[in-house]
């Protein structure tokens, strides 16, 4: 690692016996991200603010807690975007954050897949806690394995390669006029999914940042 960051010499210390399991949640607050969207832990008190919209959470082992600048710029994108009555398509949901954000800003319909067992069952549950299991779907899967219909907005929250490599079915996708917000791309993989978007027919017209990390 030390050969990609500036890192300081490694310190190592034993921990003792503890249920990890639950001690991970006691670092966690409610994320304020963008204007309206709060991210609220599922253990956690919290009183919306007017004009606020909450997503309730419990990540467990699913990606998506809405601390990684990924989740977070496509948080921002999303509330940028949508508009009320889009179909929206959440490609490699996770925890079901996005799916969530996107339902409860207004958004008529939600199909949310992931290829990992483990977060479409958490993904189910959180769409359950929220109340919006009457909008959103999630199913087991991808976009390169059947036909899912096109969408106005379609979220990929996912790694740089992927994006690539799913360029045509995310482009499949995306009905003629709509937006595709694409994540989890480091700044120096950029090229690789620009390039792989060109070739789909997919332009580059909006870019948001957070370290060293992009949405497309």
């Amino acid at each position: 690692l030390g050969r990609l960051r500036p890192l300081p010499e490694p310190q190592v210390r034993e921990l003792g016996a503890a249920d990890w399991a639950e001690a991970w949640k006691s670092g966690y607050q409610v994320l304020r991200i963008g204007r309206r969207v709060r991210i609220v832990p599922s253990w956690i008190p919290y009183e919306p603010a007017p004009g606020e919209v909450t997503v309730m959470l419990d990540p467990g082992m699913a990606f998506g807690t809405g601390l990684h600048p990924t989740t977070q710029l496509c948080l921002q994108a999303l509330e940028e975007l949508i508009a009320p009555g889009m179909r929206v398509l959440d490609v490699g949901t996770g925890s079901g954050i996005l799916s969530i954000a996107a339902a409860k800003l207004g958004a008529a319909e939600v199909l949310a897949v992931d290829i990992e067992a483990v977060a479409v069952r958490t993904a189910c549950e959180n769409v359950a806690l929220n109340g919006v299991d009457g909008l959103v779907r999630v199913e087991q899967g991808s976009v390169d394995d059947c036909d899912r219909g096109r969408y106005d907005l379609v979220l990929a929250n996912i790694l740089a390669e992927i994006n690539a490599r799913l360029a045509p079915d995310l482009a499949r996708h995306t009905a003629q006029g709509g937006w595709l917000v694409a994540s989890g791309i480091l700044d120096t993989r950029a090229h690789v999914v620009e390039r792989a978007f060109a070739i789909a027919g997919l332009a580059v017209v909006r870019r948001w940042q957070s370290e060293d990390w992009l949405a497309l």
